[in-house]
């Protein structure tokens, strides 16, 4: 198989899943197709971030905050590390963080894969070079890295955010007093009150990692806060992007009151991302999963169980396309006459905690709400030219008898 040599992290990153851009001053004769990722000797220095723009250092820490992403200083060397599949090479505009913006060329990245165990002691080239060792036959051990994200509860009282082992036991032992996070621009939707730079009204914060998790009401204190100006401190740091835009560099804080409980959710959901129904093995792994698994609040999930709500509605991600589609090796969703083929499942597993209901689904819809007129409406009803991208709709699950 054809190898591409990256410095650590990036190489990481990109077999993790996060890092979908690699910027080159060069492109191959042709689309690559799927490579393996070979990380250089290049350890990653203490005064990493001292040297990466701003917005990039605010997602990577985030990311390791969650427990998505190890320590920098553990991340193997002189070493191929896993396998992505190169789609595109782009010369103009790519909208991701990673685009380094004109002037370099985009190796657009889908299907990331992580080996199992990183081949160590393999000396890396310049350009793409062969590694006769593997090949498309013979792949070794991988998985695809599953990202938790900070999602809400329903009605947006209460925010769940991902933790790392080591401080989410620091926070349980009361060392911890507060969790603060770089605001990315996806946090920025979701924390933020539409159009302005200020925390939702949260009433709760709930830590989890893994299955484990801890509630707070959330204190005092707790906001958005623009990081100083270390020239001058009574100005905010600004950071500029590669589009030449410019924003004030912010972090987001939680303050943790008192603590309301904590413990594990069911362990059915103990291999359940809040974006993905399923751990994926390799991209052979047939699917043996027919049940849809979500984590939802406490109120929901009493009206799911009494039945006064009869349908469940789900934002889809870029992450979650895989979860609530077929999709085709590009990683886009497969259409039969302008129709997305949507993964069929049999019931919907419902987990509060330590409770869970699951319930068989009558019926699922793609939908979109068009602002024209104020309502919701199939997408398959939308004409071709009107269609949008599957991430600005949602899934509608029509629920029927418990299982």
């Amino acid at each position: 198989m054809k190898v591409l040599s990256v410095q650590q992290p990036w190489a990481s990153l990109i077999c993790a899943g996060i890092k979908d851009v690699e910027n080159r001053t060069w492109k191959a004769a042709k689309v690559p197709g799927r490579i393996l990722i070979h990380a250089s000797s290049k350890k990653v220095t203490k005064n990493f971030f001292a040297g990466i723009p701003e917005h990039i250092l605010s997602f990577i820490n985030n990311e390791i905050s969650f427990g998505n992403f190890p320590e920098l200083d553990t991340l193997p060397t002189s070493a191929i590390v896993g396998y992505v599949t190169v789609t595109a090479f782009e010369e103009g505009n790519v909208n991701s963080i990673w685009s380094d913006g004109p002037g370099v060329i985009k190796w657009k990245l889908e299907d990331a894969w992580m080996f199992d165990e990183p081949i160590l002691n393999v000396k890396g080239k310049l350009n793409l070079f062969d590694y006769d060792e593997i090949d498309e036959n013979n792949l070794p051990p991988a998985h695809k890295v599953e990202l938790e994200d900070i999602w809400l509860s329903e009605s947006e009282d209460e925010v769940f955010i991902p933790c790392e082992k080591s401080a989410f036991e620091k926070i349980g032992t009361g060392d911890f007093k507060a969790i603060e996070l770089f605001l990315t621009a996806y946090l920025v939707d979701v924390l933020c009150v539409e159009d302005e730079f200020k925390m939702k009204p949260f009433k709760a914060v709930t830590v989890y990692c893994g299955n484990k998790y801890i509630a707070f009401e959330l204190a005092d204190g707790s906001g958005i806060f623009n990081l100083p100006d270390p020239q001058d401190e009574s100005k905010p740091y600004m950071i500029f992007y590669p589009d030449g835009s410019e924003l004030a560099w912010m972090t987001a804080q939680f303050n943790f009151g008192k603590k309301l409980e904590e413990g594990e959710f069911d362990n059915a959901c103990e291999e359940t991302t809040i974006q993905e129904s399923a751990k994926i093995q390799s991209p052979k792994a047939k699917e043996d999963e027919n049940v849809l698994k979500f984590k939802v609040s406490k109120d929901v999930f009493k009206d799911i169980v009494s039945g006064e709500k009869t349908f469940f509605h789900k934002e889809i991600t870029q992450k979650s396309l895989s979860t609530f589609f077929v999709v085709n090796e590009k990683g886009t969703v497969k259409e039969i006459n302008g129709v997305p083929q949507l993964r069929r499942y049999d019931a919907i597993q419902f987990i509060n905690k330590d409770d869970s209901y699951t319930c068989q689904i009558n019926n699922a819809d793609v939908m979109y709400f068009d602002s024209e007129y104020g309502n919701y409406m199939l997408y398959t009803e939308l004409e071709e030219d009107e269609r949008v991208d599957y991430t600005e709709c949602f899934m509608e699950y029509a629920l029927g008898d418990k299982k």
